[in-house]
């Protein structure tokens, strides 16, 4: 038996809930041609999904484009609850990240059964199982560089020595996905070319 459609209010609902509320949770990053602005997860997730998309058939002919883009516009919806948990947060704030996330999946579904296809995508990208889900994740994590490099301006400024830290936590997550590796590699070289990114060298 075929379900009935979703309702006008359910549609409502899913804009005001979740699409809305992500275009005003702040993330780390700045745009780049205006450093005085921070992106939001909604921008953030497009950009991801544009160029998830673009790269993958050139990069691995096997990735279905359909399901990058679904995985690369769905990834951070979990943020509409749980918040954006930056790299350089404090050690407390990461270790509660995933907890909060599950609890955020968890009331998207129970409050958007109308629409099974948003909470079913998002646990199938978190499972990390398919390719497409391997590599909107790491694609993601070189996100923040390339926005860096492009806006020449790290809105952390961090030291030399927090940035390498970050920089292995970052590479072992693109490792997911090792065709994304020499990319990663070329943009941590130009990092190291561009010392005022940096409060110490």
């Amino acid at each position: 038996m075929t379900a009935s459609p979703p309702a006008t209010e359910d549609i409502l609902r899913i804009i005001s809930d979740i699409v809305l509320p992500l275009t005003s949770i702040e993330r780390t990053m700045v745009v780049p041609f205006n450093k005085s602005r921070h992106e939001n997860v909604a921008e953030h997730s497009y950009m991801l999904s544009t160029v998830a998309c673009a790269l993958a058939g050139r990069l691995d002919k096997t990735l279905d484009i359909g399901l990058v883009a679904q995985f690369a516009l769905v990834h951070d919806v979990v943020e509409v609850h749980a918040g954006d948990v930056t790299v350089w947060a404090s050690a407390e704030a990461l270790e509660g990240k995933k907890k909060a996330e599950h609890a955020s999946l968890r009331k998207i579904a129970a409050d958007h059964g109308a629409f099974p296809w948003l909470a079913q995508t998002i646990g199938e990208y978190e499972k990390l199982a398919k390719p497409e889900s391997r590599y909107v994740y790491a694609l993601d994590k070189m996100l923040a560089h390339m926005l860096i490099i492009i806006g020449d301006y790290h809105p952390v400024y961090p030291t030399w020595e927090m940035y390498l830290k970050t920089e292995g936590i970052a590479r072992e997550k693109v490792a997911l996905y090792p065709l994304l590796l020499p990319y990663f590699e070329e943009l941590c070289k130009t990092f190291r070319d561009r010392p005022h990114f940096f409060r110490t060298r």
